[in-house]
């Protein structure tokens, strides 16, 4: 189709890192490019969605992003500031549960993402 541009850099178009629960109660993502996790309860199940994270860039840090202020309300953003480094990244995975520590429901594969952008 002519006419048509990427509005991104390819730098900018691989520091995202993102899915969506396949039974659509949550969404994830990690924003490499300002370090940050956006979490999206999808759900009205009463449980608010949560993502947990451990930083691969030397520091020892983890941490949980969690949406609870109800489901379809819109994401929530959490910003970190990880030390940037090229083998620097986070690996993190969503779920759901009822409360700030009730036991985890609806558990999602386990993602990375790069701290520095590729």
């Amino acid at each position: 189709m002519a006419g048509s541009a990427l509005a991104t850099s390819p730098a900018e178009a691989y520091s995202k890192t993102c899915n969506a629960d396949q039974t659509a109660y949550y969404s994830i993502c990690f924003d490499g490019s300002n370090d940050s996790f956006i979490v999206d309860d999808l759900r009205p199940d009463g449980e608010r969605a949560v993502v947990k994270w451990y930083a691969y860039d030397g520091s020892g840090r983890e941490g949980e992003c969690s949406d609870a202020n109800g489901s379809l309300n819109g994401p929530v953003v959490c910003d970190y500031d990880f030390k940037e480094g090229v083998n620097n990244y986070v690996s993190f995975m969503g779920f759901t549960r009822d409360g700030a520590s009730g036991p985890k429901h609806n558990e999602s594969w386990v993602y990375n993402g790069y701290i520095t952008p590729r």
